[in-house]
């Protein structure tokens, strides 16, 4: 869906995709109260950059104890403090003031979320929230992906190329970014010249 870790250069373009069209809807729509998640590299704070600045909407990337907000606003965190207190009162201020907030944030965050790891003040507060997921990449978009991030780097493959390499990754974000950086080495190392039987020696070798 998106690519968003790129290879050391600067890049906040999302490709559409149905990974991450439900999101892309979600954000359109200017739901009052939203938590994007998904997978590492799936492209969250792309889209809180990218949305932010479409639609003049406050970005912050921790929890401040200073709350003087009074508009819109998104939040880009990684990992939730499951067990601050401070951030109860960050979550209630935006609901009692009925300001839109939006949390874009990961897996684990979401997933573990329940009176066992979180301030249980906190957990009645976050299921206010709609959830909107990142969905995992199909093999259309890890093509995609993987050219974007070798596109980065200027380097231009076959799409033979391409296609051998997904037959040998997960399905994972991450793994197109590691596989962009993989053909970029073999490249390298064999003096520019790639070809599939140097892909499967590679990935055999694993």
């Amino acid at each position: 869906m998106q690519t968003f870790l790129n290879l050391n250069s600067s890049d906040n373009e999302i490709i559409y995709s149905l990974e991450n069209d439900l999101v892309i809807q979600s954000l359109e729509n200017r739901i009052e109260y939203l938590i994007i998640y998904g997978p590492n590299k799936s492209g969250r704070t792309t889209l809180a950059k990218k949305f932010s600045i479409n639609h003049n909407i406050n970005l912050i990337d921790n929890v401040p104890k200073d709350l003087n907000f009074n508009k819109e606003t998104y939040l880009d965190l990684n990992t939730l403090p499951t067990q601050d207190e401070n951030f109860f009162h960050f979550l209630q201020f935006f609901i009692s003031n009925n300001i839109p907030l939006t949390i874009f944030t990961s897996e684990n965050s979401i997933e573990n979320l329940s009176n066992d790891f979180y301030l249980p003040d906190v957990v009645s507060r976050l299921k206010q929230f709609n959830l909107c997921k990142i969905q995992n990449p199909t093999k259309d978009l890890l093509f995609k992906l993987i050219n974007k991030y070798l596109s980065l780097k200027s380097i231009i493959v076959s799409e033979q190329i391409i296609t051998e390499v997904i037959n040998h990754i997960e399905r994972t974000y991450l793994s197109a970014f590691e596989a962009a950086k993989t053909i970029n080495h073999l490249l390298y190392e064999n003096n520019h010249n790639i070809n599939l039987s140097l892909i499967r020696k590679h990935y055999e070798q694993l």
